[in-house]
Parts: C-alpha cells; structure tokens; sequence
C-alpha cells in the first residue's frame, strides 16, 4: 500500500478487508495482519514471510485491488453506508417528531425503516 494514499483509503482498505477478507488466501490475511494490527513496516513483513519488501509490495497492491473487485461485484461496503445514511435519516426525524408530535415525520420513519428491512433481505 503506496504511502501517498490518504487516511480515508487506508480506512476504506481496512473496512474492504473486515468485510471481505474471509475470501482472501491465509497468506494474504497473514501479510494483512501484520501490516494493519501488527503495525509492523514492510521489511518487516518481508523478514517475517522470507521475501522481498517489494513481494510484499505487491501482495498489498494486488490484495487492495481483489478486494475493490469483491466490493465492484457484491457491493456490501456501499449498502453499508447507504444503510447508516437511513439510520441517520430515521434519527432525526424521530427527535424532531418527539419536539412537534408530528406523525407525518413517524410516518416518514416508518418508510425508511420498511426501506432498509427490505434491502437488508
């Protein structure tokens, strides 16, 4: 993983990884593990599996790149997040209902939450 990827990517990796990561060979979450929990830099993650610093390089780009695909295919990191924009969404129009006693708002609710029970299926 380049050093000039941004903190947002970094975070992204490491979500595509929670979520898809059962998919990857033992090697690949291996190397994973040490970079992102163990903490440890390249060379170090070379000298633990007995390869280059430039194998693991490349294990991580092409590892970043499958799990990007697995996410093109399956989608589950954006209907995770579409979901928490709903949850959200669901959250302040129930404070906002319990300030006015609207049910317009509580009915408005309700159709999210049917929304989000129906693309959790």
């Amino acid at each position: 993983m380049a050093k000039d990827n941004g903190f947002e990517q970094r975070i992204r990796f490491v979500t595509l990884y929670e979520m898809y990561g059962a998919l990857l060979t033992k090697k690949q979450r291996a190397c994973l593990e040490l970079y992102f929990c163990e903490d440890l830099s390249l060379g170090e993650i070379a000298d633990e599996l007995s390869v280059s610093r430039q194998a693991i390089h490349d294990l991580l780009k092409r590892v970043e790149q499958t799990l990007e695909h697995y996410e093109e295919i399956l989608g589950f990191l954006q209907m995770k997040e579409a979901n928490e924009v709903f949850v959200q969404e669901a959250q302040d129009l129930l404070k906002e209902a319990q300030k006015t006693k609207s049910t317009k708002d509580l009915a408005k609710v309700q159709k999210i939450l049917s929304r989000l029970s129906i693309e959790s299926r």
